[in-house]
């Protein structure tokens, strides 16, 4: 049976040869010259009346009160006009105004910003890497109720990172995030179900996350599922 492991976060060129062509000369036969013509007296030339311009018409005075020049309606603009350049930045590899924006917008108790904090820590993306700092950051936005950041402090308590290992409250850090529809979460807690170690060995549980995470996408769940 296969192991199931957690899962954390020619071109071608065409030559034309071109040969020198052989040129004959040809001497056309003597011809006997055409007899004279007669000088014809010019004709007097005709001229034709000039074409009068179209006067053109005086411009439309704008009426008082009226712009001349139709002014554009402007797009409606979102209420946050940096709500995905923190993001954005990270998947071009900018860490460093990554970490600029996210700042900013953690100061005002962004959520999703705090963790893309911890995840830079974390990583060392941008920044020296700090696992003191990740897990601080990882459970302001946990409090916060980020998924995605209760997922992320979960790996890191069983891993021990940032801390001691804590499996019971990585435990509950899994379960919480699961229940608000995060998949990894949800495969995570499973795989601890079946194996019957960190929690009792339970079958129906296990399945039940599962299928939650496979809904929601999740390839390994899938396999497991199946398996």
């Amino acid at each position: 049976m296969k192991c199931l492991r957690p899962i954390g976060v020619a071109l071608g060129c065409m030559m034309l040869a071109s040969g020198a062509a052989a040129q004959l000369s040809i001497t056309p036969p003597a011809q006997t010259p055409p007899p004279a013509k007669k000088e014809e007296k010019p004709k007097p030339k005709v001229h034709s009346p000039v074409a009068k311009k179209p006067t053109p018409k005086p411009a439309a005075t704008p009426k008082p009160g009226a712009s001349a020049t139709p002014t554009p309606t402007p797009s409606p603009t979102p209420d946050d006009p940096n709500v995905d350049l923190v993001y954005g930045a990270y998947q071009r590899g900018m860490y460093k105004t990554a970490f600029d924006l996210a700042t900013v917008r953690a100061q005002n108790n962004d959520a999703k910003a705090m963790t893309m904090l911890g995840e830079l820590y974390a990583n060392g993306l941008g920044v020296k890497r700090d696992y003191a700092k990740a897990d601080d950051w990882y459970k302001r936005a946990s409090d916060a109720g980020d998924r995605e950041a209760m997922f992320a402090l979960a790996m890191m308590k069983i891993a021990g990172r940032g801390g001691t290992v804590d499996k019971d409250a990585a435990v509950k850090l899994l379960a919480s995030a699961a229940k608000l529809g995060e998949p990894k979460a949800a495969y995570n807690l499973a795989l601890l179900y079946l194996d019957g170690q960190t929690l009792p060995q339970d079958l129906k549980r296990s399945a039940e996350l599962l299928r939650m995470a496979a809904d929601a996408g999740s390839p390994e769940a899938q396999y497991a599922l199946a398996t």
